[in-house]
């Protein structure tokens, strides 16, 4: 079974109801089943067949998805990658996955010479609709988020996909009559996976990709009616901070909320919940190797805004070698983990071990109800003269500060100590001149001395990845540059 035979499904009984829209048109089911079949038949005549890889870099919105799926129906792997990539990053994933063509519409860079056969989106057509079909086990592929190591291109079934979507389905509690917006990018787990439920009840889409301005997405759920929103943390506290009405207005409509993990304060959910009482809140965990496995609900869970959830449909979640505190590694196991990494079985068996548990490389702690909370990333870990620091932590401790917007912290290399912390920040304009001291102070106030930010740098925009989350890669750069 595959998404795609839901959606077979879907365009007979829900044949003229709408599935899709985005800024330039509305396609119903019916429509957009025939205008699939179409794309399948050009890239069949080009020469496509099932397990070829083809690269997708197109803009958010029908036309990707409708390559998605007219690569899946030929049974070929589509590899979903953002219009945001620089060129190198297009031409690396095409060298890892060795694909043979390559999708593209609005996309800045040129990349006709590149090892692959380039196909602008608008040459790939037939009006023959031909039924051609072909089978593989893998729906799709993607490349880890991570912001440090060699990309790997992440295997994801069908079996895979399903499971995931099946648990948006049971926490977000969808149905046909529910229509999502969403701007965060179909070459992430975050939206395709949302497309995939909306496609098993019969919902309904609506795609932007104008998912930086945060004021206007706040106003399009009104005025799009939207009973589902996806958004990351960062989203949400730029929304509450600089559009707060628009967003009380949204809570109008909006059913429900979901956030993907990255760490959102407990004062921001508190403040979203307050903002939205008839709006249900969830936040999901998981990865590009397996997604969605816990999600929390935080209406139900007051007293556990600092958690990240428990365990989803068919998933087992467990802590591996916990310390004296109970914190270990978060690793998971069930069907929506990944079969492995194209092409590198050596990293696939550092991932998964020989009892399908998944390493997450998060630090963490579970409670008596089975209920996890992300303390960090392992590879971020601060370890300042043998003694062990999580940025989350310090992070946390920082922004209690009230002229403090943002903070980001990470390990500076240090002769003496091996590493020290390293913090930048994104202050208000009421901030004090001596800013910096008022931080040390604060956190001396709160944290052992070693965890207490030797660097502290006052910066525009924190550096983050598409998803939000802080890419700590680029501000150890920012900061010793600044040291």
């Amino acid at each position: 079974m595959r998404v795609l035979d839901y959606l077979v499904e879907r365009s007979k009984t829900h044949h003229s109801k709408t599935f899709v829209a985005d800024q330039y048109r509305s396609v119903t089911y019916g429509e957009f089943y025939q205008l699939m079949l179409m794309k399948a038949s050009g890239l069949h005549q080009i020469g496509v067949l099932p397990e070829d890889r083809v690269l997708l870099v197109l803009e958010h919105g029908i036309d990707h998805l409708l390559s998605y799926f007219a690569c899946m129906h030929l049974g070929a792997i589509s590899v979903h990658l953002n219009t945001s990539k620089p060129r190198k990053s297009i031409i690396q994933a095409a060298e890892i996955t060795t694909a043979k063509y390559c999708l593209v519409d609005g996309y800045s860079e040129d990349l006709s010479d590149g090892p692959f056969r380039l196909l602008p989106f608008s040459s790939v057509s037939s009006e023959e609709k031909r039924g051609i079909e072909g089978e593989c086990s893998i729906a799709y592929m993607m490349f880890t988020s991570g912001t440090t190591g060699t990309p790997k291109a992440v295997m994801t079934s069908h079996s895979n996909t399903l499971a995931t979507a099946s648990s948006i389905l049971d926490f977000a509690k969808m149905t046909e009559n529910d229509r999502e917006l969403i701007s965060l990018p179909l070459s992430f787990t975050f939206g395709l996976g949302h497309i995939h439920a909306l496609i098993m009840v019969g919902g309904e889409a609506f795609l932007t990709n104008r998912r930086y301005e945060v004021g206007f997405l706040a106003k399009e759920i009104k005025k799009q009616q939207a009973t589902g929103f996806l958004a990351s943390p960062g989203m949400l506290k730029n929304m509450v901070a600089n559009h707060r009405e628009a967003v009380i207005e949204a809570g109008t409509c909006l059913k429900y909320l979901v956030v993907n993990c990255t760490p959102m304060h407990p004062s921001l959910t508190a403040q979203l919940l307050e903002l939205l009482p008839n709006t249900q809140l969830y936040m999901y965990y998981g990865s590009t190797e397996a997604s969605r496995c816990a999600f929390i609900h935080y209406n139900s869970n007051q007293h556990r805004l600092d958690f990240t959830g428990k365990h989803t449909l068919n998933v087992e979640l467990k802590i591996d070698a916990p310390d004296e505190n109970g914190v270990g590694e978060i690793c998971m196991r069930g069907p929506n983990v990944m079969p492995g990494y194209w092409n590198n079985p050596e990293a696939t068996k550092k991932a998964i071990d020989a009892d399908n548990w998944i390493h997450s490389g998060d630090f963490g702690i579970m409670d008596e109800d089975g209920y996890i909370k992300v303390i960090g990333r392992m590879n971020d870990e601060i370890s300042v003269d043998g003694m062990k620091c999580q940025p989350v932590e310090v992070e946390e401790i920082i922004l209690k500060l009230d002229f403090v917007k943002e903070a980001a912290v990470c390990a500076i290399t240090d002769p003496e100590k091996y590493q020290v912390v390293g913090s930048a920040v994104v202050i208000e304009d009421s901030a004090p001149a001596n800013f910096k001291e008022v931080i040390r102070e604060h956190c001396a106030a709160l944290l052992e001395p070693f965890k207490i930010p030797v660097i502290i740098q006052a910066i525009e925009k924190i550096p983050a990845n598409e998803l939000g989350k802080i890419n700590r890669k680029e501000l150890i750069k920012m900061l010793t540059l600044e040291k």
